[in-house]
């Protein structure tokens, strides 16, 4: 089976299954994360112990590392942030393997080797990046994508890790694509024709960027919260500052449950404070009403150079 090379997310990366949503990359000696097929991850799911949920979740594999059962798609075993094993269901399709890999298993995978990792769209503006979060449903990837329309690159919408430099953090572009709702599709005055399905359960299409960013990292300007208002109403920004900011990073820590699962929890809360004494936070209500979306992309651009952070730093 041979092997294909990308980048994506500040990590080379190595695997035996075929990833059209990172950067392609050339092989070199030492990559930082292995992907291989193997039925050692099935067997360390049916050793754990662990019984099968609705919502899938990690948990310690006899033989080291964590393992996660998705009923129908794949086992996946993620070891020391450097090797992920897979062994998906004979019935399953490339693109829900693919989901669950780039999303749960890569996440393990950076919170193994002791990242701050957010869960939001990160779109790349003048000075850095900025990263949307909020509850699911509350538009990330919607409000990304219409900013990807309007002339900028996203760097990902659903993992972002965060890369320590001397004085604050980076991020590096992750996926050349996102993936939006059929009816986010439609609104936005496209289709889905053509475009792949995110996996068989899902009415969700991969979106290809529409700007793409350069394979370098980039600061972090600021982390926004997103939350709907009333329909007709003006958009919002509201900065916020202390116990409030530090909350909002804690809050979207992507799969917060894994930091508990590692132990991780005093150098998660020194990593959120580090990073919001760093960087603009702020809440940003808009209405839920695509018609109006041009004056949130306004407000946000006249925002964005006020934005900037605290301090900067060199990967």
């Amino acid at each position: 089976m041979g092997d294909h090379w990308y980048r994506g997310l500040g990590l080379c990366v190595r695997s035996e299954i075929a990833l059209p949503e990172l950067l392609p990359s050339a092989p070199v000696a030492n990559p930082d994360i292995r992907l291989r097929f193997t039925p050692e991850a099935t067997k360390q799911w049916e050793t754990s112990g662990a019984v099968e949920t609705e919502w899938p979740s990690f948990v310690p594999a006899p033989s080291g590392g964590f393992v996660m059962r998705v009923a129908g798609i794949c086992d996946y075993w993620v070891r020391e942030g450097r090797e992920i094993g897979l062994s998906p269901a004979e019935i399953a399709d490339r693109a829900s393997v693919r989901l669950f890999l780039i999303g749960s298993a890569m996440g393990m995978a950076f919170h193994q080797r002791g990242m701050l990792v957010l869960h939001g769209a990160t779109v790349l503006r003048e000075g850095g990046a900025t990263i949307f979060v909020g509850e699911s449903g509350q538009g990330k990837s919607t409000l990304a994508a219409s900013l990807g329309r309007a002339g900028h690159a996203i760097l990902g919408d659903d993992t972002m890790p965060l890369w320590p430099v001397e004085n604050g953090f980076k991020v590096w572009p992750g996926s050349r694509m996102f993936k939006l709702w059929s009816s986010t599709i439609e609104a936005l005055g496209a289709t889905s024709d053509g475009l792949q399905r995110v996996g068989r359960r899902f009415d969700k299409f991969f979106v290809p960027n529409e700007v793409q960013a350069q394979d370098e990292a980039v600061p972090i300007c600021e982390v926004v919260l997103l939350e709907a208002a009333e329909p007709g109403s003006a958009p919002v920004l509201e900065p916020l500052a202390g116990l409030a900011a530090l909350q909002v990073i804690s809050e979207h820590t992507y799969r917060l449950e894994y930091v508990s699962l590692l132990g991780r929890g005093a150098e998660h809360f020194r990593l959120c404070s580090r990073l919001a004494g760093r960087i603009a936070v702020a809440r940003l209500r808009r209405p839920w009403d695509l018609d109006r979306i041009d004056s949130t992309l306004a407000m946000l651009r006249a925002h964005w150079p006020i934005a900037e952070p605290i301090s900067g730093g060199s990967h």
